[in-house]
């Protein structure tokens, strides 16, 4: 019986002494590229140049599609110069218009989030997605494709983002799934790891701790490559959730990092994008202290936030509305029933404002654990739980944030 004969493809792998895995990575294709290919079936062109490519780097000479028995020989591509795919394949100039309108869109759409317009956000982009990812797996230019992959990552960390503050975790999970997912697929570090910690977040949220400190640390491990940006906000999050889970020692240690981090970067995109604010720093520092147990400890921490907030050049209205919030819970723990309860009217106000569930939902929280604490008596719980009572009354209306929870995105 004869042998059946190897493909040409793994035999050339297997020269080289690579795994399936290790020549996608080299070749900057995906495993399953890869797989496909060694079983016999078709690629698209854009894979096969990048394997021919990697190939002619390695032997210091052109390798053929038709040597490593990735096109049929009677549909043989002719024998060309490695880059001859990209110049005889020219741009679609209708995809390259609906690129370009694609990204001015997700732009606006990022504008109109921080600007507290969470419904209008997310509409604009949820429409563009099906369009931006057909491109992104079509059969056109590879940097075509990359640059669709590149929005799709943008549009699925913004739609992620808007769910989490409108309370809708497991959809917010799912988009952060989906931008990690593209992220990877084009190799961006920084994008890919981000989103990783982003999972680790909605998890945290989900009181998925052990959940969310593997995702959190497998991003900060994944990072060294990554931006200072990137890896301080990493660092950032992850200091969080060792605050959350008790771990003092590692949330004082890791804070300390992501503050000198933060404190030199000043690159990265959309949910990796930031000024250095030390208002978050501080608030997180306000926040821990307070969940440790040790509010007095927590004020003044509270204080240089809501001071660092005077000197950003742009500050998001949610970080007001978050501030008061954290304010207001770290007052009423400490015993001060008044301030606290003024400052958690205020800070409702405002995230009703800015169109923010979550944090009027810590509102509603800090209500329950007073009413049911040595304070519910007092005569300002019964004030917060009628302006409780009365905004959620208004929010019955197509402009409230509540339609956030019951209208898919």
């Amino acid at each position: 019986m004869q042998e059946k004969s190897i493909h040409p493809l793994k035999k050339a792998r297997l020269q080289q002494g690579y795994t399936q895995k290790l020549l996608a990575d080299f070749a900057q294709v995906g495993e399953a590229t890869i797989q496909r290919a060694e079983s016999g079936k078709p690629l698209r062109p854009d894979s096969i140049q990048h394997i021919c490519n990697y190939f002619s780097e390695c032997y210091q000479r052109h390798v053929s599609p038709q040597e490593l028995g990735l096109v049929e020989e009677e549909k043989a591509l002719p024998d060309i110069s490695p880059n001859t795919l990209i110049i005889s394949t020219t741009l679609d100039p209708e995809v390259e218009d609906k690129l370009d309108h694609a990204e001015s869109l997700i732009d606006l759409a990022w504008e109109a989030w921080f600007a507290s317009r969470p419904k209008e956000a997310a509409r604009s982009v949820s429409r563009l997605l099906p369009s931006l990812e057909k491109i992104a797996y079509g059969l056109y230019r590879p940097v075509q494709t990359l640059r669709a992959k590149e929005l799709t990552v943008r549009a699925h960390g913004l739609l992620g983002t808007i769910c989490l503050d409108a309370l809708q975790n497991e959809t917010s999970l799912f988009h952060y799934m989906q931008a990690h997912r593209f992220a990877e697929e084009i190799h961006d570090v920084n994008l890919s790891v981000t989103y990783l910690c982003l999972i680790g977040d909605v998890l945290r949220r989900q009181n998925d701790q052990a959940g969310a400190l593997k995702h959190m640390e497998h991003a900060r491990d994944s990072a060294s490559h990554a931006s200072k940006t990137t890896r301080g906000h990493i660092l950032q999050l992850l200091a969080y959730t060792y605050g959350d889970t008790g771990q003092e020692a590692a949330f004082e240690r890791t804070i300390a990092e992501a503050t000198d981090l933060l404190a030199f970067s000043g690159e990265g995109i959309d949910a990796a994008q930031k000024e250095f604010i030390p208002f978050e720093i501080y608030e997180i520092r306000g926040k821990v202290n307070r969940d440790l147990g040790k509010p007095l400890t927590a004020l003044p921490y509270l204080e240089l936030a809501e001071k660092s907030l005077t000197m950003a050049d742009s500050v998001t209205p949610r970080w007001h509305a978050l501030l008061e919030i954290s304010r207001a819970q770290t007052c009423c723990d400490a015993g001060d029933i008044t301030t606290g309860i003024e400052l958690a009217c205020k800070g409702f106000i405002m995230a009703y404002q800015c169109h923010s569930p979550r944090q009027m939902n810590r509102v509603r929280k800090l209500l329950r654990k007073l009413e049911k604490g040595p304070f519910h008596n007092h005569p300002r719980v019964q004030d917060l739980k009628n302006l409780l009572y009365e905004t959620y009354m208004r929010m019955s209306s197509d402009d409230s944030p509540a339609n956030l929870l019951r209208s898919p995105l």
